[in-house]
């Protein structure tokens, strides 16, 4: 399960639990079409390949993407390979 949260300023999203093919559009709906985000990985426990490659495409797009423990780093460097 994917839980994620605005922050008062709307520039930062929380992504806490679970990110798979799933929930891309629970996260697209809460991005709302904005690219230039950051998105605060520290609560995210876990992503499987699509939710990975998601995440390359919107850091690729201008997100910047913080936190994320060192498994969910290790993806997105695989994928950005």
């Amino acid at each position: 399960m994917l839980r994620i949260t605005r922050d008062e300023a709307g520039r930062r999203l929380r992504l806490e639990g679970r990110l798979t093919g799933e929930d891309l559009a629970t996260l697209r709906e809460a991005l709302g079409g904005e690219r230039c985000v950051e998105l605060d990985l520290a609560g995210l426990h876990f992503l499987d390949a699509r939710g990975a490659e998601a995440l390359g495409e919107l850091r690729a797009a201008g997100a910047r993407l913080a936190g994320g423990s060192s498994f969910v780093r290790q993806l997105l460097e695989e994928v950005a390979s």
